[in-house]
């Protein structure tokens, strides 16, 4: 069957096809490299630039972006553009957006959120939530339809995560996760107790600071199974995650802008490392590629 497939993609390659052409063919397809390649991203809260390094670690740029907000705080990623919110105590209005590549900075794509912290973003909608403000915002990817009042959530809400049914916010507050349904009902503000500022979701689970930020918990999607000590021990303070089918990140923020590393355990809590990435500049917001948030 595969020599098949080999030979007829010859055919249509070189208007010809036999057994070596095949094997050769086969070989160049099996050995190509991938043109993608997967980053992992964080906002540095001391001077508000983005930085990026491969999910390995390596290639790591500090002022990948170098335009952003002082304080910056929630990041996500989607296909095409990053977005992220410039929370900054109390006063931020706005979220960014840039491409991949960093360029075509936007620093006022959103405008009029209450200190947007978390951000997250789905096929079809922008979601944030602000710390002092008391609701869960929405938008269309392009921007457009903007309701800061999406769901209620009170004050506090920080991490937010999106999952093909349901938004889920991180309350640091009242150390609860919150979860409603993709339009907005349903809410449920004690969905899961024990959280910190950052939440992420891959598959079957829900990844949470923990800890007063020096660990990380999981439970079930359904919010079963909780673990306050899923992952102990972290230096500094963890304010984000980000996770994708194989790790769990995040950016260690130190003591309010303090921290340098950016670290990453395997999905089943294995393996921590925290000092993937070195010398960030106060890493807060995180993500990655093809991740959530």
């Amino acid at each position: 069957m595969k020599r098949t497939i080999h030979c007829a993609m010859a055919l249509l390659l070189l208007g010809t096809c036999s057994a070596s052409m095949s094997t050769v063919l086969a070989q160049q397809l099996t050995e190509r490299p991938s043109s993608a390649k997967a980053y992992v991203y964080w906002t540095n809260s001391i001077d508000g630039t983005i930085g990026r390094a491969t999910t390995a670690g390596g290639g790591a740029k500090e002022g990948f972006i170098k335009s952003g907000f002082p304080g910056g705080a929630g990041l996500t990623v989607d296909k095409k553009y990053i977005y992220w919110t410039g929370a900054n105590g109390g006063t931020a209005t706005d979220i960014a957006r840039a491409t991949l590549k960093g360029t075509a900075v936007n620093l006022s794509f959103i405008t009029g959120a209450q200190n947007p912290c978390g951000v997250a973003v789905d096929k079809s909608y922008i979601y944030w939530a602000g710390d002092v403000g008391s609701a869960i915002g929405r938008a269309k990817l392009d921007g457009s339809g903007v309701n800061q009042n999406f769901i209620t959530t009170g004050t506090g809400v920080c991490g937010v995560a999106v999952s093909k049914k349901y938004v889920y916010w991180a309350n640091y507050q009242l150390g609860e996760i919150g979860r409603a349904k993709l339009d907005g009902s349903g809410a449920n503000n004690n969905f899961i107790a024990g959280s910190g500022s950052g939440i992420a979701i891959e598959r079957k689970y829900i990844y949470f600071t923990a800890s007063s930020g020096t660990g990380i918990g999981r439970a079930n999607i359904d919010g079963t199974g909780v673990n306050v000590n899923f992952i102990t021990g972290l230096n500094g303070q963890i304010a984000f995650l980000a996770a994708d089918k194989n790790y769990v990140y995040w950016a260690d923020w130190g003591n309010r802008g303090s921290g340098t590393t950016i670290g990453r355990a395997n999905i089943d809590g294995s393996g921590v490392n925290q000092s993937l990435v070195s010398g960030t500049n106060g890493g807060f917001g995180i993500a990655v590629t093809g991740g959530n948030p």
